[in-house]
């Protein structure tokens, strides 16, 4: 192995550099791993405006990535090895707070991520704990493995909520998380899964993939409630993170339903809990994944071809930055991988 590699390194706001950097030096309990391929999260968008209160530049962005283990600093006998094909859990929890002494380290009070608060996998090479590494089936192709972090997202939602098989679920928001949510509800069993989406190209893609969908720009809460009988839906999960789905979510949501909240908001909106309140509404945040919810998205890609779907484009590292502008540009793009 070189002793340099190639990685898209964020230098600041707005700035991307394609660099030549150490390949990093393994601590004992650590893996290397070569990098196939590397997703862009809506949390790379926010590093990239240099918004994350966390993410101090120079970093090497990326948490949802897949590649093949290289190199090794295990005792004999570990259940890694040379050769193996992996994704990772890029959660950094610190194991002494009460969320974490109580089962609950996915929401540790002090969190982080590989590709945050450490280096992550825009890169050829990223070392990470052991711990975090999550093998995929042998058949798996490892830009489908890379979806196995948004999709492990989704499926936590899902169980976190009250959903049950037969209900009705209303996806407020069609980007990547949206549209995967409205997978995995299906997947679980929903009667019916709706999807509302202001993108045409987005409204579109779930419409070929089976969902029924809504024009968020024409009075969707009215073609809602229609479709679903006057009642509303069982369960909305909101996936999109703006105050019009917030208030949305209110009013398509049946009584005595629930609401999840998926989408990660920039800042507080305002909430008719008034709604809430004479309407028996429950309101559940969601947040991340668990190791459980990894091994449910690895078992939903196999059995679940259409979930790639979510890939739109495949682009060479060098040019990050572009995949991170066509995201933002808000046009045909869904989940933009990266490869080096």
């Amino acid at each position: 192995m070189n002793a340099k590699m190639k990685a898209a390194v964020w230098v600041g706001k707005e700035k991307i550099a394609l660099q030549e950097v150490d390949v990093p030096k393994l601590k004992p309990g650590e893996v290397m791993i070569k990098i196939a391929y590397a997703g862009i999260c809506g949390s790379d968008l926010g590093i990239y405006a240099g918004k994350h209160p966390r993410a101090k530049a120079p970093l090497i962005m990326g948490h949802e990535f897949a590649g093949e283990i290289v190199e090794t600093a295990l005792p004999q006998g570990s259940d890694l090895k040379v050769g193996d094909r992996v994704t990772v859990n890029p959660l950094i929890s610190c194991g002494i707070c009460q969320p974490c002494q109580t089962g609950h380290s996915h929401v540790c009070r002090n969190l982080g991520l590989v590709g945050i608060d450490c280096d992550g996998g825009f890169a050829e090479y990223v070392a990470v704990d052991a711990d975090r590494v999550v093998k995929v089936p042998p058949g798996m192709p490892l830009d489908i493995a890379t979806l196995v972090e948004p999709v492990a997202v989704t499926v936590h939602a899902l169980r976190r909520s009250n959903f049950k098989a037969g209900d009705a679920v209303v996806v407020l928001g069609g980007g990547p998380i949206g549209l995967l949510t409205a997978f995995s509800a299906r997947y679980a069993g929903a009667s019916q899964v709706i999807l509302s989406e202001i993108s045409e190209q987005r409204l579109k893609l779930a419409s070929d993939l089976g969902f029924t969908v809504v024009d968020a720009k024409q009075d969707p809460g009215q073609k809602i409630l229609a479709m679903t009988g006057g009642d509303g839906a069982d369960v909305v999960f909101e996936a999109a993170g703006v105050p019009e789905t917030a208030a949305l979510a209110t009013q398509i949501t049946k009584i005595t339903g629930q609401i999840v909240i998926v989408g990660v908001f920039k800042e507080p909106v305002p909430l008719d809990l008034q709604a809430v309140n004479f309407r028996e509404l429950s309101i559940t945040g969601a947040r991340v994944y668990t190791q459980k919810d990894f091994q449910i998205a690895i078992t939903m890609l196999e059995r679940e071809p259409g979930i790639a779907s979510v890939i739109s484009h495949h682009l060479p590292l060098e040019k990050a930055e572009e995949g991170i502008r066509l995201i933002l540009s808000g046009g045909d793009s869904m989940k933009v991988l990266l490869h080096p």
